[in-house]
């Protein structure tokens, strides 16, 4: 346990310092797990030395995980966008949410994305599709870092596309570390 603290303490530390690991040291960044039909690889979630998958009961026999430099090496998209809704305008960039989830193969209509903080958002695919939706991976050209906003955060192009103009922040998830893919709940309509 010791040892892994300090593997991800000194990872945090060069993204921090807006320093990219090598490709030796390039560990999983984002879990995806749950209705996929991807090469798996990791099995079991281990809830002694992976708490926050248990605490939040995040449970799967096996996941994909993506590095940061796989997020990096697919097509990036730059957005200027108010983050806070109202506040100050901030350059993000990264891949389309929707070419993380191709590579992956999703077998499911809508993803749960989980934050380090435990707040998770359900999403539709269909969603992801119809607009152009980020996962972050870069602030002003920086490393989003945990501690801030990272290690990825769900970006909407709000200030480009008239339909998500004036949206909350509800479905902005910021400190992103898993996201289960899976067909969604019924949902009651009178």
């Amino acid at each position: 346990m010791k040892r892994a603290l300090a593997c991800m303490a000194s990872l945090l530390f060069m993204v921090a310092c807006g320093q990219t690991p090598s490709v030796g040291d390039d560990p999983a960044m984002i879990t995806v797990f749950g209705a996929i039909d991807a090469p798996r690889s990791r099995g079991i979630g281990d809830p002694e030395t992976e708490p926050l998958f248990s605490q939040y009961g995040l449970v799967f026999e096996d996941a994909a995980e993506l590095s940061w430099q796989q997020l990096a090496g697919l097509d990036q998209y730059t957005v200027e966008v108010d983050f806070p809704s109202g506040g100050p305008m901030r350059r993000f960039s990264g891949p389309l949410l929707r070419d993380v989830m191709d590579l992956v193969d999703p077998q499911a209509d809508e993803i749960v994305v989980t934050a380090l903080d435990g707040y998770q958002r359900q999403l539709a695919l269909m969603t992801l599709d119809a607009h152009d939706v980020m996962l972050a991976i870069r602030l002003d050209d920086r490393p989003l870092s945990v501690g801030g906003l990272g290690p990825a955060m769900v970006v909407w192009p709000r200030g480009d596309d008239p339909v998500l103009s004036g949206m909350p922040d509800d479905d902005w998830v910021w400190g992103v570390f898993a996201i289960e893919v899976r067909n969604g709940l019924p949902r009651y309509a009178p």
